[in-house]
């Protein structure tokens, strides 16, 4: 049985890429061998053919003939070559994204948790920069696949030209190459185990150190703290790390050609000893000497370009190996609606001794939680940073599944249930507000503008208080986020990208809304502003406010305290005052600190 991934199943997974993601690569790149084949021969056959003329004292006409069909043939050999070199760098680029969106796929849809898992970025990372590389993975393969069909090509013309010389020539030749075969066969597989592989870790923190330094989230703290040299000690610490490796990769080559050369050398003392052999016994003429030793030096050289290639070919194979087993581990498949079945009208979650630890953690994140949310409840879910209360949201919204106990939707284990069918219950409006270099209305819609209802962003955004400002732009709500990409794109405060935020979760539609500590960074009158006005917009959608600090919980239904990974509290407002617990001290300490920063406003006005 043929390996999933083995060399020769990853080889027709490759050309059946260039096949599909651009079906004119292989046609184009066939005529390109057949040129360079034609154009190495046709001088060696060339040459000869006006040597046996000359000797054999043919008329100059018949010479000047050969010579002018020969040019004939290489300028035809030469248009059609330029012809292919102008059309393949494209055509493989465009072969290539197929591959790289399949990867871009994979890291947008596959489990949240692994998003958190160093090992799986690190996979990640040394998969990226493989792809970037023209020599290796899939890119170097489909030029390596290209290169050994040529180099095929080349040996059967040059092995029929030296059919005629003594077997035992061609036994030394194939011997010696075997041997060169040997070392370089070890030698990359080595390379590629000790170096390569080794380097995804420190490519992650390459690409990172480097987005750290050219994005202007951090530009305006690099600049205050001046951060520059700091920075560039880091950033010195992690190529210098990368640089030892690019170093042991020079020396385990170098120790491979050390062992190559003499192997070499004695291929040309072995060919030109029997030529020269055979040409003063008479056995050959000087024409066919000239042909011989071009045509031996042609299949030499081609035989050797080939193992190197084909050894290049393994290891790339390993490369794609791993980018199809990463694809294959990780990617997970679209669930189609159909697939999901009706929506609940009115779902109600309930959490069952519920337990959760993160992967690589020793102590639970979330432990032994039971709670339920009924359909339309405002729930304020408070606690102290760490308590579990971003844990609790992520098991509840479906971004991870519990390690103990189990999560239910209107009485159906959610465990049973696509996390796509889950995610259609939520929106949310995150702690860190996220913008993207689109327009206004994908911002909003999250979706292409030609699936956008215009009308709709419009009614969102101006619910949300941000319509008159969009308006007052040139292009409305078409105008482009950022200036990531259009120099004019607009730039929101961080008030109005809570507002955008809003506005997207709006327009979802879902029957639960999730707003997570967004306003951390707020005093707490423009906090109580900002949940009087989500408590209003969301209507009779289930709500869920999710704070380290109490001042949402008067808007909700009930809270839930959240303590060291556990469920402490649990009740209305009212309840857990009169209770005088973990909740009511926590509320009055909180008080008396809001009533002290008044004191001081007060004082200092």
């Amino acid at each position: 049985m043929r390996e999933k991934y083995g060399l020769y199943n990853n080889l027709s997974y490759v050309i059946r890429g260039m096949k599909s993601g651009n079906e004119n690569l292989l046609g184009i790149q066939s005529l390109g061998i057949l040129a360079e084949t034609v154009s190495l021969f046709i001088i060696p056959m060339m040459v000869k053919l006006i040597i046996d003329s000359l000797t054999a004292g043919d008329a100059l006409n018949k010479t000047m003939i050969l010579i002018g069909i020969n040019s004939i043939v290489m300028l035809i050999v030469y248009l059609t070559a330029g012809y292919v070199e102008n059309n393949t760098p494209y055509r493989i680029k465009h072969a290539l994204i197929r591959f790289k969106r399949e990867l871009t796929e994979t890291m947008t849809s596959m489990e949240y948790a692994n998003m958190e898992d160093p090992k799986v970025l690190d996979e990640h990372e040394r998969i990226r920069n493989v792809m970037n590389v023209k020599t290796q993975g899939i890119e170097g393969m489909m030029d390596s696949t290209v290169k050994c069909a040529k180099l095929i090509a080349q040996m059967i013309m040059a092995g029929i030209l030296v059919s005629r010389l003594h077997p035992l020539l061609i036994v030394i030749l194939l011997g010696l190459l075997l041997l060169s075969f040997m070392v370089v066969d070890k030698t990359k597989l080595k390379d590629k185990e000790l170096v390569w592989d080794a380097l995804g870790p420190y490519w992650r923190k390459h690409f990172n150190m480097g987005y750290l330094t050219n994005h202007f989230t951090s530009a305006k703290e690099i600049r205050v703290y001046d951060m520059k040299d700091w920075i560039y000690k880091k950033y010195l610490g992690i190529n210098s790390d990368i640089l030892a490796k690019y170093k042991l990769s020079r020396n385990i080559w170098f120790r491979s050609h050390a062992l190559c050369m003499p192997i070499a050398l004695l291929e040309e003392v072995s060919l030109y000893a029997f030529l020269i052999w055979q040409l003063s016994m008479g056995k050959l003429t000087v024409a066919e000497f000239t042909l011989y030793v071009a045509a031996v030096h042609i299949f030499i050289k081609a035989l050797s370009d080939f193992i190197h290639e084909y050894t290049e070919i393994k290891k790339q194979s390993l490369e794609v190996k791993d980018f199809r087993a990463f694809i294959d581990r990780y990617k997970v498949k679209d669930v189609t609606v159909k697939d999901m079945g009706a929506m609940e009208e009115k779902p109600a979650f309930e959490f069952k001794n519920v337990s959760f630890c993160y992967e690589g953690q020793k102590k639970n994140a979330l432990e032994h939680v039971s709670i339920s949310v009924p359909y339309g409840e405002r729930l304020a879910v408070v606690g102290l940073n760490g308590a579990g209360k971003t844990t609790f949201i992520k098991l509840l919204a479906g971004f991870y599944k519990p390690a103990e106990g189990k999560i239910t939707l209107n009485g159906k284990d959610c465990a049973d249930m696509s996390r796509e069918e889950i995610f259609r219950y939520f929106s949310a409006v995150f702690q860190n507000v996220e913008e993207y270099p689109f327009t206004v209305a994908e911002n909003v819609s999250m979706k292409n503008l030609s699936d956008t209802d215009e009308e709709k962003v419009k009614d969102c955004l101006k619910r949300c208080g941000l319509l008159e400002k969009i308006d007052k732009l040139e292009n409305g709500e078409k105008s482009q986020v950022m200036k990531v990409i259009e120099k004019d794109g607009v730039d929101f405060s961080g008030g109005e990208k809570q507002k955008l935020a809003l506005a997207r979760a709006l327009y979802k539609d879902a029957p639960v809304i999730i707003l997570d500590e967004p306003t951390s960074a707020l005093d707490p009158l423009a906090e109580e502003k900002l949940y009087t006005s989500f408590n209003e917009l969301i209507g009779d959608r289930t709500g869920i406010f999710i704070s380290h600090r109490l001042s949402s919980t008067k808007f909700c239904d009930k809270v839930a305290m959240f303590e060291d990974a556990r469920l402490v509290e649990y009740g209305t407002h009212e309840e857990l005052m009169q209770k005088k617990g973990k909740y009511y001290e926590l509320y009055k300490t909180q008080a008396q600190l809001y009533r002290e920063e008044e004191k001081k406003d007060e004082e200092d006005r």
